[in-house]
């Protein structure tokens, strides 16, 4: 008697067993596993919780199933999974089939972080209202490098635009907060404008 349970991976989906079924006991004489070519099986047996001997039910054959499975994903195996019981007499061989399909490489999607908000500090010449409106961010903006340095840019184009008699210095710092949003602190050193040297030439020289 031979039945089938399936599980593919990356779906994880396990055949659910009809209630007879489910309540059968079997008697494990032999785990075997096959197919494998991308993991080695003594790294699959490691995770198998039955064994020659002892008496396992539908939802331990799953368990181990799952289990082989994850480790198989873990792994980047692309293929699926195929479990068998095969009994004879009182005693049963549980047969774990890999589908080895071999390894892929994992896609990573990196996600730009959030603005939570824009602090600034230094700026007692030109109110915070009027710098933050400068930079263009608001809350809930995706944030780059790119987006950071054209928002420094436009903070420093500001001061220069209002034509105020101190000089600035400026510097910026990101600060990840616990839900995944970011801080941005700018940090703007203001500093006393140097006086234009008078021109002391002589313009007023009368020729003779």
């Amino acid at each position: 008697m031979q039945r089938t349970l399936n599980a593919l991976l990356l779906a994880s989906a396990l055949f659910v067993a009809s209630p007879a079924w489910a309540d059968t006991v079997y008697n494990v004489s032999k785990v075997i596993i096959t197919g494998n070519k991308s993991v080695t099986t003594d790294k699959l047996m490691a995770v198998v919780q039955e064994h020659p001997g002892s008496k396992v039910t539908v939802a331990d054959i799953q368990a181990d199933l799952a289990a082989i499975t994850k480790v198989l994903e873990d792994s980047h195996v692309a293929g699926s999974v195929n479990v068998s019981v095969r009994t004879e007499g009182a005693l049963s061989e549980i047969i774990f089939a890999v589908n080895d399909q071999g390894t892929y490489t994992p896609q990573v999607t990196t996600v730009a972080p959030k603005l939570d908000a824009e602090i600034f500090d230094g700026n007692a010449s030109i109110p915070t209202a009027t710098l933050a409106t400068a930079t263009g961010l608001k809350p809930g903006d995706d944030l780059s490098n790119a987006k950071i340095l054209a928002a420094e840019q436009a903070i420093i184009a500001a001061y220069k635009g209002a034509k105020l008699p101190v000089g600035m210095a400026i510097s910026g710092e990101n600060k990840q907060l616990a839900n995944g949003t970011v801080d941005v602190y700018w940090h703007i050193v203001e500093t006393k404008a140097a006086k234009k040297p008078k021109d002391t030439s002589d313009q007023g020289a009368v020729s003779e």
